[in-house]
């Protein structure tokens, strides 16, 4: 009887004291270390001219641009063209791919955006702009090395009477600001 008592007098003092079994200290059990989310951000009024995007094609120097214009954004494509009357001369030829209300750039990666257009009733107009961030892995042929680039698919949806509705540009990844 006289060691239950001292045992129960030790179990007593422990718990007292914080130790033995569950007596240390409890921990806040840690959170796991925040991860960026991708997510789309509304682009903020800059200044007019200022260029959001630009992916330029070094072959033959045509380029891609999705610029800030008095009442929203602009996508357009501008290339040299030869001068059918004279063929010493060259003109710049910027086809515009539409006008936007809105432009979402994403949080990881400023080339990866949307832009639409908001009709006056409220409502996504038929005019869009998305572009894409897409890896592609190809085998080398008769080996077995692997090699992966880099590309920034671009859509211009434009389904206004006279427009041109679809049109795709890819570049790589490198070539894009």
């Amino acid at each position: 009887m006289r060691s239950s008592l001292r045992y129960s007098a030790f179990l007593l003092m422990t718990s007292l004291l914080g130790l033995g079994c569950g007596g240390a200290p409890q921990q806040e059990p840690q959170q796991p270390a925040e991860q960026a989310v991708p997510e789309l951000v509304e682009v903020e009024q800059g200044a007019v001219g200022d260029t959001l995007l630009r992916c330029e094609q070094p072959q033959d120097g045509t380029y891609l641009e999705v610029v800030q214009t008095a009442t929203g954004y602009e996508a357009a494509h501008v290339s040299e063209e030869y001068d059918p009357w004279d063929c010493r001369c060259t003109y710049t030829k910027r086809t515009v791919l539409g006008q936007y209300t809105r432009c979402y750039k994403s949080t990881v990666d400023p080339r990866i955006m949307n832009c639409f257009r908001i009709e006056p009733n409220g409502t996504t107009g038929k005019v869009v702009l998305s572009t894409t961030r897409v890896t592609r892995t190809q085998m080398v042929i008769g080996g077995t090395q692997t090699v992966s680039y880099d590309e920034l698919s671009i859509a211009a949806i434009n389904q206004d009477p006279g427009q041109t509705v679809r049109q795709d540009f890819n570049y790589s990844l490198s070539d894009c600001q």
